[in-house]
């Protein structure tokens, strides 16, 4: 059973990532330009907001507590969440102001990876991008209308990038030490399931579990690319996923509301909210960003 984590009605709420050192869930209201973040302390406290003035699709942990790497519309940057200040860090993507970052998250070695797509989200011209500590940066892949959740195995040696649009999952070889990605394969065709693929983790078990937009569940997929199980969700668009909790056996699951209609809002009322429950496997801590 799902409970509620943060109530609330986030047009596209994205990015779950949890910080095991101030126990806090951070996430994004993508189109509305806003990081959440909320402790999981046991109390009532409200979740607070930090307004960046630009859509912001992914977040990544730092050094320091307070400050995170952000993908936003007009690049990278690094968040103050006492402030709200945004220091730029690099914008590939600056020739081309109709594509934003979407989904990212930090490798073992703590590098920044980042998909971007057009705001059309249908043009195959997407880019993965990888943010080194030193502020450069490479493009590791390209050739997606929306590349998605982005994690890794427990031992680092591959990597998975949801392509929603193709319904796939696919999965790389990965060098931690230089970055590398192998050959790009299926890991998972998910045409045959319901809605389209989202966010993505990867528990401690090495079992994947993805957000399935439209589809109004999650699936946990075994190594080998096969359906473990299923879980059906309150809402009708989940799109991401984080382990959390003092134990991390918690996982928390962000919501969206935007595009349903208001008999779709009614059906299903916890739309836009954070979701959470147990979970029986845990999932593994978050890197931190180097540099």
């Amino acid at each position: 059973m799902f409970d509620v984590f943060s109530p609330g009605r986030h047009q596209l709420g994205e990015g779950p990532l949890w910080d095991a050192r101030t126990a806090t869930l951070h996430w994004v209201d993508i189109p509305a330009g806003e990081i959440w973040r909320r402790a999981e302390d046991g109390t009532r406290a409200r979740a607070r907001v930090v307004a960046v003035g630009a859509e912001v699709g992914c977040l990544g942990l730092t050094a320091e507590p307070d400050v995170l790497v952000a993908g936003m519309r007009g690049g990278w940057h690094l968040v103050d969440l006492r402030t709200g200040a945004a220091r730029p860090l690099a914008d590939p993507e600056a020739a081309r102001p109709s594509y934003r970052f979407n989904d990212g998250a930090v490798d073992p070695a703590g590098r920044f990876w980042s998909g971007s797509l057009d705001d059309d989200a249908h043009r195959p011209r997407g880019r993965l991008y990888a943010l080194r500590g030193d502020g450069t940066y490479a493009t590791a892949d390209e050739g997606f209308a929306c590349p998605n959740g982005i994690d890794w195995s427990p031992d680092g040696r591959h990597m998975y990038l949801v392509d929603t649009l193709a319904d796939r999952i696919h999965r790389y070889p990965f060098d931690a030490a230089s970055g590398t990605l192998g050959e790009r394969e299926v890991f998972a065709d998910t045409s045959a399931l319901d809605g389209m693929p989202d966010g993505l983790r990867v528990d401690a078990a090495g079992d994947v579990w993805c957000a399935f937009w439209d589809g109004a569940h999650l699936t946990r997929f075994a190594p080998d690319g096969s359906v473990r199980e299923r879980l059906d969700v309150p809402a009708p668009r989940p799109t991401s996923i984080a382990f959390g909790g003092p134990d991390l056996r918690t996982m928390y699951v962000t919501t969206a509301s935007r595009g349903l209609t208001e008999e779709q809002l009614r059906r299903w009322p916890l739309s836009g909210a954070v979701l959470r429950r147990r979970a029986d496997t845990p999932g593994r801590p978050a890197h931190l960003r180097a540099g």
